[in-house]
C-alpha cells in the first residue's frame, strides 16, 4: 500500500470517526493542536484504523503521533509486517 492511499485512508477514518468533514486535513494537521484530539477520540481512532487498516496497534505508538503524517507513518509500519 502506497503512503498516499495510507494518507488518504487515515484522513477519511479521522473524518468518519472525529466528525471534523469541515475542517481542511492533510498530512501536516497536528492530531492535538489542529483537530482537538481527546483520550476518548484517541481510543475511538485506535479502534477505527485497526478496523479499517486489519492492523493492531499498540496505544503507545498512536500516542506517540502527532500530526496525520505520523498516524500514517505507525500505521505503514503495522500493515508492512
Amino acid at each position: 500500500m502506497e503512503r498516499e492511499e495510507v494518507i488518504e485512508k487515515v484522513i477519511a477514518v479521522i473524518r468518519d470517526v472525529m466528525d471534523v468533514a469541515q475542517v481542511e486535513i492533510d498530512e501536516d494537521t497536528e492530531m492535538q493542536e489542529d483537530l482537538s484530539i481527546d483520550s476518548l477520540d484517541f481510543y475511538s481512532l485506535l479502534g477505527a484504523l485497526e478496523s479499517n487498516f486489519h492492523i493492531r496497534m499498540p496505544e503507545k505508538e498512536l500516542a506517540n503521533t502527532e500530526t496525520v503524517g505520523d498516524v500514517a507513518d505507525a500505521v505503514m509500519r503495522r500493515v508492512e509486517k
